[in-house]
């Protein structure tokens, strides 16, 4: 998705007691299991519901969601994105190293500075390297 040009955020899950307070009061508690997928389309389209975007889910889960179009709504939600994502997510970015080699960047905010992770922000070596293992496994389809 990221070499077709989309913008991917993965949200930060260490925010400061201020954010969390923030990020709390708009979208519910951050231990929540279930959550709310959204996106927009040009500002006009808005796809809002609980739908993961995988084989599975679409065959196998009784997930659901409604798109609807409203330019207002649309804007809005696009507005809000605008003005707070950097605050609370990673902007996720392909780069080439010294080798030419595709490498993932996540672009956030940590302790009120910018930052750059080289690997999945906040995550420990032995997780890292059990989705390192999963990503041999022929289960793409699966993802």
């Amino acid at each position: 998705m990221l070499r077709a040009g989309v913008e991917l955020y993965e949200m930060n899950k260490k925010l400061s007691k201020q954010e969390r307070k923030t990020k709390k009061g708009l979208h519910g508690s951050s231990k929540a299991s279930l959550h709310t997928k959204s996106f927009v389309f040009d500002r006009r389209q808005v796809f809002i519901g609980s739908l993961n975007l995988d084989p599975q889910a679409v065959v196998h889960n009784t997930e659901i969601g409604v798109v609807l179009e409203s330019d207002e709504i649309a804007n809005g939600m696009g507005d809000w994105f605008d003005q707070n994502i950097e605050k609370i997510a990673f902007r996720l970015e392909i780069q080439k190293d010294q080798n030419g080699q595709e490498q993932i960047r996540w672009h956030g905010v940590e302790n009120g500075q910018k930052c750059v992770f080289t690997t999945d922000p906040y995550t420990e070596f032995w997780r890292r390297l059990g989705i390192g293992i999963m990503a041999l496994l022929p289960i793409g389809s699966q993802l």
